[in-house]
């Protein structure tokens, strides 16, 4: 009778065997002490192209530190400066317009009255003579010239704002009166003929003014 046959395990079954019992093993052992498992990019090294470079990342991060902070676009006033100016320009021309028909529609009404007066015998040396009546917002000046006594009145505008200022004078010669309107801001030189025309001093512009027929 035979005896008891010994079953001997292959030698590659067995490595194999315990291969698979290792890895089931390790594991086991990682779960229990719950060891971190990264994903692949993490563990490669700096040389791998994907991998993070720390002198990149370094320059990359004070650069952004260093990098001024973009001004808020309220911080930008040129635009409203300008349109300050523009508005101020504006309002000077406004100004100046209204002052300047304001004046010529006195002095028409002031060469008017004189003309009409030296007709009725007299120029006049004041305007509650003339019937008339300054402007509130300007400073009036009535004189006669002591040369021209009898045979000249003049008056000056000046407005409380701006630089231009406005002038008319009258001039009787013979039985026949002159009368011409002015605006300007230098000095008041002299009043010239032309023929019969009364003209401005020099640097003065006419103001257009309707005389009375004489």
């Amino acid at each position: 009778m035979a005896g008891p046959v010994l079953l001997t395990p292959a030698p590659g079954g067995l490595a194999l065997r315990l291969a698979v019992i290792g890895s089931l093993l390790g594991l086991g052992l990682a779960g229990l002490v719950q060891l971190p498992l990264g994903p692949p990019l993490a563990r490669l090294p700096a040389s791998q192209p994907g991998a993070p470079s720390t002198a990149a990342s370094r320059a990359a991060s004070t650069a952004a530190s260093a990098a001024p902070a973009a001004a808020p676009a309220s911080a930008d006033l040129g635009p409203l400066a300008a349109d300050a100016d523009l508005l101020a320009n504006l309002d000077r021309q406004e100004a100046l317009q209204e002052a300047r028909q304001q004046a010529t529609v006195f002095l028409r009404r002031f060469v008017g009255a004189a003309i009409t007066r030296f007709l009725w015998g007299g120029l006049g040396g004041s305007l509650d003579g003339l019937g008339l009546e300054p402007p509130e917002d300007m400073a009036v000046n009535l004189t006669v010239p002591a040369n021209l006594a009898g045979q000249a009145v003049q008056l000056e505008l000046t407005p409380h704002q701006g630089q231009e200022r406005y002038l008319a004078r009258v001039v009787a010669l013979g039985s026949v009166a002159h009368g011409v309107a002015c605006r300007g801001g230098g000095p008041v030189g002299g009043f010239l003929f032309r023929g019969d025309r009364l003209l401005c001093p020099p640097g003065w512009q006419e103001l257009s003014v309707q005389l009375p027929r004489r």
